[in-house]
């Protein structure tokens, strides 16, 4: 294996909104993860592993390695990755607002987070770096 096989980091320099973005990103993978790890304590110090706190375990660290490979491939310039951070930082995150006081912080990072991916900024940058495949036509009959 040649490490030129590796992917690496594009050329471009990356928009401040971005990398903050990105920094935070792998901020909240953490802190999911630490959050879930967190609940494990406090779950055996009672000593009772109820479904529910199991299944809000089982959330924040699935959350936590999503959020930390995720991370990983925004920063490697991948248009991709801004799409799937945007719906999974949605879906984790709204709900954290609504419901869960003590986990609002994780979800205010997550949201401000969405937001910076999707400054003008930040478009211009993904256009240059990771741009649309371009649509091809109908192939016409030979």
């Amino acid at each position: 294996m040649n490490i030129r096989d590796f992917p690496r980091r594009p050329d471009e320099p990356v928009p401040g909104g971005l990398l903050i973005s990105q920094l935070l990103w792998v901020l909240a993978g953490v802190l999911f993860l630490g959050f879930g790890a967190f609940l494990v304590y406090e779950q055996t110090q009672r000593g009772s592993l109820d479904l529910a706190a199991m299944s809000l375990v089982a959330l924040l660290l699935a959350a936590g390695v999503a959020f930390g490979v995720l991370a990983y491939r925004l920063f490697l310039g991948q248009r991709s990755a801004r799409a799937q951070l945007t719906w999974v930082g949605l879906i984790a995150a709204l709900p954290m607002v609504l419901r869960m006081g003590r986990y609002s912080i994780l979800a205010a990072i997550v949201l401000f987070s969405v937001a910076l991916m999707w400054v003008p900024a930040s478009n211009r940058y993904f256009k240059v770096v990771s741009p649309k495949p371009r649509k091809r036509g109908p192939v016409p009959p030979r």
